[in-house]
């Protein structure tokens, strides 16, 4: 894995941005401010197979009684405030420029790993879905992502074959029944290591739906990748 450089001291000579969430100038590419940057709440100590927050590394009490079908997990931020209106501008209101920043964040926590994945998938979006918001924010991601770490990417090795109604305000049986059957692996991921990339976290329900369906394909570890973590 290679961070690209030369992209990355590109982007820095484009006119700066101002930052999303107190407006001033952020001589840089990124659409942040680096003081806002550092505010940003860090998820801290976190269960390794679901990310969520424990007082101390290992597994979260949950994770403990039944392991969760992704062999490890990781989520940059905690969901709140300043957070959440980052994730929200980006997924809903097309601020596609907050992509370059996740996925740069994202790859910082990639280059700590030690194992690095094979390829890198985004979690899908249902075609119906696709078309009516214009593009995956997951995707949106993963295409920053590899180009920065050199990581192969592919939208194409899981598909959402099911419309199901929007997670959001649904409780994590709910998520779980909603998920059923909603995805399907179309491309050969036998013996892979395969990092699944999203937004946001909440239960985990789908991140569990996907890297269960990978490894019932042969997958050979499944690692998921998220920049913010719910508190739950």
């Amino acid at each position: 894995m290679v961070y690209n450089f030369s992209a990355a001291k590109l982007l820095n000579t484009q006119l700066p941005v101002a930052c999303g969430l107190c407006n001033a100038p952020t001589n840089s590419h990124l659409p942040l401010c680096q003081p806002c940057r550092d505010e940003l709440p860090a998820i801290g100590n976190a269960c390794r197979y679901c990310a969520q927050p424990v007082p101390a590394t290992g597994q979260c009490g949950s994770c403990q009684q039944k392991r969760p079908s992704c062999d490890d997990v990781h989520a940059l931020l905690l969901y709140q405030e300043s957070v959440s209106f980052l994730v929200q501008q980006f997924k809903f209101s097309r601020k596609l420029e907050y992509s370059r920043l996740f996925s740069e964040m994202l790859a910082e926590k990639l280059f700590t790993l030690d194992k690095h994945p094979d390829v890198l998938i985004p979690v899908p979006l249902h075609s119906n879905r696709l078309l009516s918001r214009g593009y995956n924010q997951a995707w949106e991601l993963v295409r920053h992502l590899s180009k920065i770490t050199g990581i192969p990417s592919s939208h194409r090795v899981c598909l959402r074959i099911k419309k199901t109604p929007l997670q959001t305000s649904l409780k994590a049986s709910e998520r779980r029944r909603n998920l059923k059957q909603a995805f399907a692996v179309r491309k050969d991921v036998k013996g892979l290591h395969i990092c699944i990339v999203d937004d946001v976290m909440t239960t985990g329900s789908t991140l569990e739906a996907i890297a269960s369906m990978l490894k019932s394909a042969g997958a050979g570890r499944v690692t998921g990748m998220v920049v913010a973590r719910a508190v739950l």
